[in-house]
């Protein structure tokens, strides 16, 4: 309920921002508005509080029954009923067999795969978001990128259109530079829709209508670190699925009991009085079943099937977890060193080359195709660059979810 508040009061913060027209967005205020907003989290809120209402209902007690009856209605024996026999009875079931803690105990544990099928919808809309969120910085990012080498390239065919006007440049260079603005200017184009295309998906995980106009305010060349794994935590129940697969065990064990339970006679008392002419009598019974035949061996042995099947399904889980926390981890580093060793140095080496390149072109000294060259290899390292950069910051979010710290 606490973190509910938070998520709420932490959206209303951001509905006013845009309201207000500011839109500068983190990735948390992202986060927090989908929390505050999707409709699904909505949901499994009223699922939970179904659940509760029928854990209510399996705890009530049968109702008492209440029996009225006359007997020796014969109009040989008694025409007006005069010397009938009159009995009022009243009867209550007593669940001695434990049939109703049976019911309280899988209605408990119905909560509990509620409340955790809630808390997994949760997680996984933090996990989408925040992956939505750097996809969407990805996107901005390359065409931004995009946008200056066509200005630049721009400003390369003005100055050998006016060459080629002085005499100075062949028709087939000219054409060479044009060809390569025209191939960078529809990249650009390209990456501004991949750069729409991403608000629209980031928005559309939010809850939240469209707004171009958001400016995605994290910084994109910091390499974020993940948060700390738990002190000696079992990886079974660093994740909801682990929780999930350890609760249905508990759930297969309370069904077994109820099942139990069933196949065990329960007290039916009877109490009340008989008339019989002016005479009252008190009438008392008691009935139960007499378990010979069917004792519910059946419904058991399928319980305790279940239970093994439950167990069996989490140590998979376990597994599954753990491979996946492996591979987490590992894709993190790997993205991490890829980053640091490979992109960020070949950038900055084809960032240089490409200076040299364009300082050399302008003095007379490389010619028009090893000046292209440069400028390709460029934009093709800055492409990696954001790439790898837009990788790691994805790893970062899968292995925060592998750990079960995302929140």
């Amino acid at each position: 309920m606490k973190r509910l508040l938070l998520n709420a009061t932490a959206g209303l913060l951001l509905w006013a921002k845009l309201c207000h027209g500011q839109t500068v967005l983190s990735a948390q205020d992202a986060v927090s508005y989908a929390l505050s907003h999707r409709p699904e989290l909505r949901a499994a809120s009223d699922s939970v509080s179904a659940s509760e209402r029928l854990r209510s209902q399996a705890g009530l007690i049968p109702n008492p029954r209440f029996l009225f009856r006359k007997e020796d209605l014969r109009p040989q024996t008694s025409a007006f009923g005069e010397n009938s026999q009159t009995y009022w009875e009243g009867e209550q079931l007593l669940e001695t067999s434990g049939k109703r803690g049976g019911r309280i105990a899988v209605a408990q544990q119905n909560i509990e795969q509620t409340r955790l099928q809630g808390e997994l919808e949760r997680r996984q809309i933090v996990l989408n978001v925040r992956e939505s969120y750097w996809k969407a910085k990805a996107a901005q990012s390359l065409a931004a990128l995009y946008a200056q080498d066509a200005d630049y390239f721009r400003q390369v065919i003005a100055y050998h259109e006016a060459r080629f006007r002085e005499g100075k440049l062949a028709e087939v260079d000219l054409l060479r530079v044009r060809l390569q603005g025209e191939q960078i200017r529809a990249a650009a184009a390209n990456a501004r829709l991949d750069s729409e295309r991403g608000l629209l998906m980031l928005a559309q995980e939010m809850n939240a209508a469209p707004d171009s106009s958001w400016v995605l305010c994290e910084d994109f060349e910091t390499l974020e670190e993940p948060k700390p794994l738990p002190a000696a935590k079992d990886v079974g129940t660093l994740r909801t699925e682990g929780l999930l697969a350890q609760q249905a065990i508990a759930k297969a064990e309370a069904q077994t009991k109820l099942a139990k339970a069933s196949g065990r006679p329960d007290l039916f008392f009877t109490g009340g009085y008989k008339r019989d002419v002016g005479e009252d009598s008190p009438i008392a019974g008691i009935q139960f079943d007499l378990p010979l035949f069917n004792r519910n061996q059946g419904a058991i042995a399928a319980a305790h099937a279940e239970e093994d099947a439950a167990r069996e399904s989490y140590q998979a889980t376990r597994n599954r977890l753990a491979a996946e926390l492996a591979l987490a981890q590992r894709e993190y580093q790997m993205r991490r060193e890829q980053y640091l060793q490979t992109f960020e140095p070949l950038r900055k080496q084809a960032i240089e080359i490409s200076g040299i390149s364009r300082a050399a072109y302008e003095a007379g000294g490389l010619d028009l195709l090893r000046l292209l060259d440069a400028e390709r290899a460029r934009v093709d390292a800055e492409l990696g660059y954001v790439r790898a950069l837009e990788g790691f910051h994805l790893s970062v979010a899968a292995l925060n979810y592998a750990e079960g710290v995302d929140q």
